[in-house]
């Protein structure tokens, strides 16, 4: 009896008296674990897919004026990822009939859907998107494809709704408005190209309209470029 309670008493005493080899592991599996946690609480980079214009390359993109300047002015947080599309450069190749006999077969870019999805699985987890021209035109055929949630934010340069492709437009309807995906729809007042009607498939989006800018990606001497970098930092979804 007296030396069960001496036995009690050593381990009331001293805690760690008796622990085997495999607790001291344990313990140092418990500090390495902490020390994840201290670095997942760091900020994280906030992730871009980029589209190309039709008939471009992820390449020339990435070396343009406006893509520069956007790089610039978001800084190290952010990373920017370029996409390449398929059948020489079109995320959605133009109808058999030519534009005045629009498809309207649903998966007519399924391939361009294929090609970003590989993308967002293989490097995601992305905070957003961004297109220009036919790149734009195809952020809400690609968002109509993809789970909410999948983007916080879409940014759109110089783009419009792919009317051509009736099929398409039939999903973008179907599913728009994204979840109220938080949208930046920008535009060149002497662009010849661009439709403000790509704004109508997104609730409430930043419609901005540069009053001197064309056909382009907005870059830092266009009067709009500051108020664009503001919208894609601070992208906030309205209920």
């Amino acid at each position: 009896m007296r030396v069960l309670l001496t036995v009690l008493l050593c381990l009331c005493v001293f805690p760690g008296c008796g622990k085997s080899n495999d607790d001291e592991s344990g313990s140092s599996e418990k500090g390495a674990a902490l020390t994840v946690r201290k670095n997942d609480s760091t900020p994280a980079i906030r992730k871009i897919l980029c589209l190309h214009g039709g008939g471009g390359n992820a390449k020339e993109f990435q070396g343009s004026s406006g893509i520069k300047s956007l790089r610039e002015a978001l800084g190290s947080d952010y990373e920017l990822v370029f996409a390449q599309a398929p059948d020489g450069g079109l995320w959605m190749r133009d109808p058999p009939g030519g534009k005045k006999k629009p498809t309207t077969d649903p998966d007519w870019a399924a391939e361009s859907v294929s090609i970003l999805n590989s993308i967002v699985e293989e490097q995601g987890p992305f905070y957003g998107i961004l297109g220009y021209s036919q790149g734009a035109a195809f952020i809400p055929v690609y968002l109509s494809r993809v789970p909410d949630g999948t983007f916080q934010m879409a940014a759109m340069f110089a783009g419009y709704l792919p009317t051509t492709h009736q099929g398409l437009i039939s999903k973008i309807k179907a599913e728009a408005p994204f979840d109220n995906i938080p949208a930046l729809v920008w535009l060149g007042v002497t662009d010849w190209i661009a439709n403000d009607n790509l704004a109508t498939s997104f609730k409430n989006p930043t419609l901005l309209l540069d009053s001197r800018a064309g056909h382009v990606v907005p870059s830092g001497s266009d009067t709009t470029f500051n108020r664009v970098v503001q919208v894609i930092k601070k992208a906030t979804k309205d209920r």
